[in-house]
């Protein structure tokens, strides 16, 4: 829980985090009043769902997780602007699936490194690289050596490839990411749209304009470009209620969920 009264010198606390905005949505502990203050805009602009969202996107990948680790056989876990440490963290999921499994976190927030570190020293098959996702050879030369890249893994980009600008070019990171992975890796996405809700979208991103991080909702279409190259496993790039539910998975309080997810093989 961060210390309100005796916040870190390296934090901004007065600029709303994305990071600590999406712990806000999941009934977490780790934000402060600027990033509470526009976590309740946006959930009024949403009339709610971006609650659901943000669940639905962690279910998503502990899904996603599981899928890979147990009918796959991926052993090795690349969770890209992994975001704070919440309930069935990546190598939680991973390791109750494969105990011999591997998982590395990846962010360039502050706070999320100052948890990344505990991470690192509570588990040995858990590492944290304060890097970011925007520059993969970085990242892959900077891995762990115990991390294998001569056998497939899995490259997680679970809402984040939203915070990044057309002009960053999120399409080329997707392919830059897929050209260093060995064949039969898979690449786990999930991205916020923004059809069926436009007007609610652009106001939304005014909101993430003061933060740390744009928000770049995204139609379908530009969606589905990031697998381009991609070998898309069934059912496809759908919202993420429909992604593999569980059978006891519970309805949606809204009938339609805005955020879409996927996951990808490398050929």
């Amino acid at each position: 829980m961060v210390d309100e009264q005796r916040p870190s010198k390296e934090l901004d606390v007065g600029r709303p985090n994305v990071a600590r905005m999406y712990d806000y949505y999941l009934g977490g502990k780790n934000h402060f009043p600027a990033d509470r203050a526009a976590a309740e805009k946006v959930i009024e602009i949403s009339q709610g769902k971006v609650r659901d969202a943000v669940r639905e996107n962690r279910d998503f990948l502990g899904r996603a997780v599981r899928f890979l680790a147990r009918e796959v056989g991926v052993r090795g876990f690349l969770d890209l602007g992994a975001g704070l440490p919440t309930q069935s963290n990546v190598h939680e999921v991973a390791l109750a699936a494969a105990p011999d499994a591997q998982v590395v976190y990846v962010d360039n927030d502050p706070v999320v490194a100052t948890h990344g570190r505990a991470l690192l020293a509570t588990n040995p098959r858990v590492s944290f690289l304060e890097a970011d996702l925007r520059r993969p050879d970085e990242i892959f030369s900077a891995l762990p050596a115990t991390f294998a890249l001569d056998r497939p893994v899995g490259v997680l980009m679970v809402s984040c490839l939203h915070f990044v600008p057309d002009h960053e070019d999120p399409w080329g990171l997707v392919a830059a990411y897929a050209r260093a992975l060995p064949s039969g890796s898979h690449i786990v996405i999930s991205h916020l749209g923004s059809d069926a809700f436009p007007s609610e979208m652009a106001e939304g991103r005014k909101v993430y304009g003061a933060a740390n991080a744009v928000l770049e909702a995204r139609p379908r279409a530009s969606i589905l470009r990031l697998f381009d190259g991609l070998q898309v496993i069934d059912p496809g790039v759908v919202p993420l209620n429909e992604w593999r539910p569980s059978p006891d998975a519970l309805p949606l309080g809204d009938a339609f969920l805005p955020v879409l997810g996927g996951v990808g093989r490398v050929p």
